[in-house]
């Protein structure tokens, strides 16, 4: 499965793309303005999905799961592979 940092379509971000769920949270904590133009709010929100999925594709090395062993005793580590969509950019 590919983390999609999502894009701008006109003036509506992608669904299903860590973008929009941040802009729905950040919704949820701090409501547009009357007069506020929602789509600096959305570039913003944009920015912080790249940046975080670049950010963990750049570190994956850091990110280790470890499964039980249900057949016997001790655990088996594994590196993670993260898969990321920036939206097109670089």
């Amino acid at each position: 499965m590919t983390l999609h940092a999502g894009k701008l379509v006109g003036k509506v971000l992608t669904p299903d793309s860590m973008a929009h769920s941040i802009e729905v949270a950040l919704e949820d904590l701090v409501p547009l303005g009357v007069d506020e133009d929602p789509i600096a709010r959305r570039k913003l929100v944009l920015a912080i999905a790249r940046g975080v999925l670049q950010h963990l594709e750049a570190h994956s090395a850091s990110l280790h799961v470890t499964v039980p062993n249900t057949g016997g005793g001790g655990t088996h580590q594994q590196p993670v592979t993260i898969d990321v969509d920036l939206g097109g950019w670089p």
